[in-house]
């Protein structure tokens, strides 16, 4: 079996370099995955499955004191599954698309360029589901989705000029749940994840560059 991977990735959030009281900062983060797996037997490669997904986030934040920020981001993604059909399966094709939000708050240590943080994130991603099946036995099926999440996180912050900050977060420990409810009957399903290393909020790994908008106080002059 071989396995094809195709992955593209875009972050850009916007921060203060040297976070001050009344900064105001924009930005956001954009993703998009693509996965392919494929069979070889005998000289014929057989396309077992498909998948692209995609997210968009854009965000603002402030920061309420010289130590604290708090943000929130407005989150739209999507993904689609594909298996072909086979000599033993069906076709069968998966879409999913989530919007909503989530809200977080970090505390910064020190000063400087280089500033370690702690942060805390929760989210609210509600959604729907359409799952098509072929066959004879085949037809579509429709669902609502909900996802809420939250987690402790760690991270830094690097000032690469007085507006510009590189941002690195690390997800630590989590929670989330995920339920699934059909249209037209009764079948809800229902999924929790919690411990350490939880991916509720997205990647583990997280990077960003930061731009400040709005200077707070004593904010020094520059680009």
């Amino acid at each position: 079996m071989k396995h094809f991977f195709l992955l593209t990735a875009f972050a850009l959030s916007t921060l203060a370099a040297h976070a001050q009281k009344g900064s105001f900062y924009i930005g956001g983060q954009a993703g998009f995955n693509s996965t392919s797996t494929n069979v070889e037997n005998n000289g014929n490669t057989i396309v077992t499955s498909k998948s692209n997904n995609y997210s968009f986030s854009p965000e603002i934040g402030t920061f309420l004191t010289n130590q604290v920020q708090l943000g929130v981001g407005f989150t739209f993604s999507g993904s689609r599954l594909e298996t072909p059909a086979t000599l033993s399966n069906n076709a069968f094709n998966t879409s999913i698309n989530r919007y909503g939000g989530t809200v977080y708050s970090r505390y910064f240590f020190g000063e400087g360029n280089f500033r370690p943080f702690i942060g805390l994130n929760a989210s609210v991603l509600p959604g729907n589901s359409t799952s098509e099946f072929a066959g004879a036995a085949g037809g579509t099926v429709k669902a609502n989705t909900l996802d809420l999440g939250a987690n402790l996180n760690a991270g830094f912050g690097y000032g690469l000029t007085k507006r510009v900050t590189l941002v690195g977060s690390f997800g630590t420990f989590g929670f989330q749940r995920t339920t699934s409810k059909q249209e037209g009957n009764n079948i809800k399903t229902t999924t929790n994840n919690f411990g350490l290393n939880a991916n509720t909020l997205g990647n583990l790994f997280n990077v960003g560059l930061y731009f400040t908008f709005i200077g707070g106080e004593n904010q020094p002059g520059g680009q």
